[in-house]
């Protein structure tokens, strides 16, 4: 009950916090992450960590304010938190009593007040796109298609880019084809890089940074025979950049921009699972995504780098509007002077990119949801199609450096970005999880059109019943992570080589500490893709037909907790000790080498 706890004694907040009489009752206002001070056995000091306002509050006040989540309007701050806290109906005055009060405190900000922490919005001036890089290997037939179809857009647009091709082939063949790929199309202005030339970079860097020889080494050198080394390209193409603004396109996706199925106006802020359908042939996927008239270079240049404040002030514009209902308080502590937008990227239509299971699989979107009410078939084949189309129904602006290079991505490298893991999986969101961790206030933008991602040959997804190994990459950037919150230093580069530096200790690890963290790591997994099933199947408003389908991963190993499961998906430790000691020591030099490149590199 809260009738005898409605007037606390509220601090007033410091000089230069907005302080409101009258909230507006359609206005949106944005609940941070508290801190919260216990200062008696039923009193607390509640302190807004943006603004410095704080509030003395008892413990049923603080029940309903921590109640208060993410950014909407004081109506909706009052629905949820008498719904969470079970309130009978004559409570609710007490309850938007209290929550109006602390608006007009500071507790909780109204969104313009939020936003204007980016500082205010002027006219930036940002650098033409350096490029497009087009990491390749040994796939010279998807080079020739990816290029005549840049052509053909080049001709729709009347504008032109210029092109890198990072040829990072182990024969001589495929080399050969894609530079006569190349020749076939002399519209294109097409720069090639042969990584397994003489006269490379790794080479040139050696001979300039002789002491950082070894990691030079392990960021460049040329792969092995069976190596899949997609994160030496990146790193190649990143140091090329360095200092730029540049595009990157996978080279099995074709450059003709696709409508979404589904499409909102205006932009949306915060996290959300993507939308996903799915298509039983490519046909039927272009049937539901008709042809985009845009230049889809041109649409993520409008966006990648620029200042939040500014990007803020577009949003706001465009037809629709803004909103920022999906906004989570632990969003705050990225709107900051310093946020941009890091990295930009597109919806894909086909192949979805995973290589053997990924948890987007499971926590599918409401939309998702009120399209499987419409069509329980399609619940049965959503692990059988690879033809999906996933991405948000409307420009999003999203406070996370997630990544995905499936189709083509925007990379802001005129702030330092972190490495690729040279090998295995999963390097695009290796480096966006590192690119979160030094980069605190860093945005991403959802572009909502897509760009068919189209193989040969179907990809080996996971079964219920198979097992699979935590990925030794995601399993160090997990805990780069959970480091980085304890680091205070701005500058990217100190904060890049004190992760790196956490990884080299990390290595030094005995079994047993390595063996508690993979395990630790592989039960957080389980944990948190089992409470997303059970949450879809505990929802009334999730289909029958895909709660059947859900149910079948209910046993499946990757979601089970016994200790047998979780060592079965663990890998052995010498593993994670020497992935560890390798990218620790290519994060420290990283600055270096990018810094070089910049000056150097034109």
């Amino acid at each position: 009950m809260l009738s005898h706890v409605i007037k606390p004694y509220v601090v007033d907040p410091p000089a230069g916090a907005t302080a409101r009489t009258t909230p507006a009752a359609e206005a949106q206002w944005f609940a941070p992450a508290w801190t919260m001070l216990p200062l008696a056995p039923r009193r607390c000091l509640v302190r807004n960590p943006l603004n410095g306002a704080s509030a003395e509050l008892s413990s049923g006040e603080y029940a309903a304010l921590s109640a208060c989540d993410g950014c909407c309007t004081l109506d909706e701050h009052v629905v949820r938190a008498a719904e969470q806290l079970r309130a009978p109906p004559e409570h609710r005055p007490a309850i938007r009593e209290l929550i109006e009060r602390c608006a007009r405190k500071g507790l909780l900000l109204a969104l313009p007040d939020l936003a204007a922490r980016f500082g205010r919005a002027g006219t930036p001036k940002i650098a033409p796109i350096a490029g497009v890089a087009i990491p390749t290997a040994d796939r010279p037939q998807f080079l020739a298609r990816l290029l005549g179809g840049a052509s053909r857009l080049q001709r729709r647009t009347r504008v032109a880019y210029r092109w890198y091709v990072f040829d990072d082939s182990r024969s001589a063949e495929s080399r050969h084809a894609n530079r006569e790929a190349i020749a076939g199309y002399p519209d294109l202005e097409v720069i090639y890089h042969d990584l397994s030339s003489l006269d490379s970079l790794e080479r040139r860097l050696t001979a300039a940074l002789p002491d950082l020889r070894d990691e030079i080494r392990e960021l460049l050198s040329a792969a092995g025979p069976d190596e899949r080394s997609c994160g030496r390209a990146m790193n190649h193409v990143l140091l090329q950049f360095a200092g730029k603004r540049f595009l990157s396109i996978d080279d099995d996706v074709l450059a003709e921009p696709r409508q979404p199925p589904l499409e909102r106006p205006g932009v949306e802020v915060g996290f959300a699972p993507k939308a996903a359908f799915w298509y039983g042939s490519l046909e039927a996927a272009f049937a539901a995504c008709p042809e985009a008239s845009i230049d889809p270079f041109a649409e993520h240049a409008r966006w990648l780098g620029l200042p939040m404040a500014e990007a803020w002030r577009l949003a706001e514009r465009e037809s629709g509007g803004l909103r920022a209902d999906g906004l989570p308080g632990i969003a705050g502590t990225h709107f900051d002077a310093e946020a941009r937008v890091v990295f930009t990227w597109n919806h894909v239509l086909g192949d979805p990119g995973w290589s053997r299971f990924s948890g987007e699989r499971l926590a599918v979107s409401a939309e998702t949801r009120a399209w499987l009410a419409l069509d329980p078939e399609a619940a049965r084949t959503a692990f059988d199609s690879q033809i999906q189309w996933r991405g948000d129904a409307s420009l999003r602006m999203s406070p996370q450096t997630s990544l995905s290079t499936t189709t083509l991505s925007g990379f802001d490298d005129t702030v330092l970005l972190p490495p690729a893991a040279r090998t295995g999986r999963d390097t695009d969101t290796t480096m966006g999880e590192l690119a979160r961790c030094i980069h605190p206030a860093a945005w991403t933008m959802s572009l909502p059109f897509a760009l068919p991602h189209v193989r040969e040959s179907p990809r080996q997804w996971l079964c219920p019943t198979e097992s699979l190994p935590i990925d030794v990459k995601r399993s160090l950037i997990g805990y780069a992570r959970l480091r980085s919150d304890s680091i205070r230093a701005r500058d990217p580069a100190a904060r890049l080589a004190t992760l790196g530096a956490a990884l080299v200790d990390l290595a030094a690890a005995g079994d047993s500490t390595l063996c508690n963290l993979l395990e630790e790591q592989a039960a957080d997994r389980a944990g948190r893709l089992a409470f997303q099933v059970n949450a879809q199947l505990d929802d009334a408003a999730t289909p029958a037909a895909w709660k059947e389908v859900l149910r079948q991963w209910l046993a499946s190993p990757v979601l089970s907790l016994d200790s047998a499961s979780l060592k079965q998906q663990t890998i052995p430790p010498d593993e994670l000790r020497t992935l560890s000691r390798e990218l620790g020591r290519a994060l420290i030099a990283w600055p270096r080498l990018w810094a070089h490149c910049r000056e150097h590199c034109r």
